[in-house]
């Protein structure tokens, strides 16, 4: 990700790159892709994360029910 490039440059280059082919889904995924990156980068410089440890822990929680 560039953060010197606003979200609308970010997706039109990543849509740029796609073949002339693309279906509309191919370009959704694409855009929706790059709009979870933006939110996880946003959470995680608010340090809303979760340690690798505490994954793994809630994982084993819900694979028992």
């Amino acid at each position: 990700m560039n953060a010197t490039l606003s979200f609308k440059e970010e997706a039109l280059l990543a849509i740029s790159r796609l073949p002339n082919k693309a279906s509309a889904r191919q370009v959704r995924e694409r855009v929706d892709i790059l709009a979870a990156l933006r939110e996880s980068e946003t959470a995680s410089a608010q340090g809303k994360v979760v340690s690798h440890d505490e994954v793994v822990r809630r994982f084993r929680v819900w694979n028992r029910k």
